[in-house]
């Protein structure tokens, strides 16, 4: 049993490192943004840009993470709505990505890690450093990979008012979902069937931890900080032709995320296609969940009036 469990452990390990085919054409540099560039506590630099980052009016700031093998420059792409309507956006490449610094021995993987989060925290640094971004509400959009980054940061800070997540997942539904559907590549369909569900959910704890060691890093689980997340200001889009985040693993994350979230679920669309299939009502949805999450908020006279009060009461 030792011995099995020392040659399966590194084979599903194998597995869960693959990375799909994913079919991602990088974004053009925009001469309508700023470039910039900043550090993460370990040293490496990141560069990115922002729209709008001048503007006096702007009434709110979206932080957009790009998907996996994508980059800063995509944020247009599915901002744009946001942009032509003043609110200042801000992109950047994480760590092995785009622009951003290369570490030596480190390969970008399609699970969110610690070392991209850590990357979220120098963007957060970032923002507090800026004359002008450090004043703004928070909104933070992410696709796939960026998605699962959305929804920590929105769990992680609370300074974040809202989160939009297209194409998003959670790591470990994700990955049970990956073991269900393609346990033949490392066992005999008919003995999976026999596996009890805890020895299925330890084993991929297991292989896991064994990519971790191998790869340096450590895996974020949204699950295991989704309390952190005020489900009403989250908008989750996913598609219904998607064969990478399916209809169950999407509808799975809503429920994780809580009933209170939106959950658009556009017809026809693959993985991270919804703005491509349905580009109007896209733009639509994103700008109306911006308004309410980034609305000002006033404290109101009766407050003021009320000796010891802390209420807020939001305009609008």
């Amino acid at each position: 049993m030792l011995a099995t469990k020392r040659l399966l452990v590194p084979s599903v390990a194998g597995f869960l490192e693959k990375a799909p085919a994913f079919r991602v054409t990088p974004g053009q540099p925009d001469r309508r943004a700023q470039a910039v560039e900043f550090r993460t506590a370990d040293g490496l630099t990141l560069r990115g840009s922002v729209w709008n980052g001048d503007q006096a009016e702007a009434t709110g700031l979206v932080i957009y993470l790009p998907e996996m093998e994508g980059n800063h420059w995509m944020a247009p792409q599915y901002c744009a709505a946001l942009i032509e309507d003043g609110y200042a956006v801000f992109s950047f490449d994480f760590r092995g990505q785009g622009e951003s610094d290369h570490p030596a021995g480190y390969s970008a993987s399609h699970w969110m890690t610690e070392l991209e989060m850590r990357d979220v925290s120098a963007a957060m640094d970032f923002i507090e450093s800026h004359p002008r971004l450090s004043t703004l509400p928070i909104l933070v959009f992410g696709v796939s990979r960026g998605g699962v980054g959305a929804l920590l940061t929105g769990a992680r800070y609370p300074r974040v008012r809202g989160v939009i997540a297209d194409s998003a997942f959670g790591t470990l539904t994700m990955i049970r979902f990956f073991a269900d559907r393609f346990a033949d590549l490392v066992l005999p369909r008919w003995l999976y069937r026999l596996v009890p569900n805890w020895h299925v959910e330890r084993t991929l704890r297991q292989a896991i931890a064994y990519s971790e060691q191998r790869k340096g890093c450590r895996f974020v689980h949204l699950e295991e900080e989704v309390s952190g997340l005020e489900s009403e200001s989250v908008l989750l889009i996913s598609g219904s032709a998607d064969t990478y985040v399916s209809r169950d693993v999407a509808e799975r994350l809503h429920r994780l995320v809580g009933r209170g979230a939106q959950h658009w679920i556009v017809a026809g669309a693959r993985h991270n296609m919804a703005r491509a299939v349905r580009q109007a009502e896209y733009d639509r949805r994103i700008l109306e969940h911006a308004a309410i999450c980034l609305q000002p908020t006033v404290i109101s006279v009766d407050t003021l009036l009320r000796p010891g009060s802390a209420a807020v009461s939001q305009a609008g």
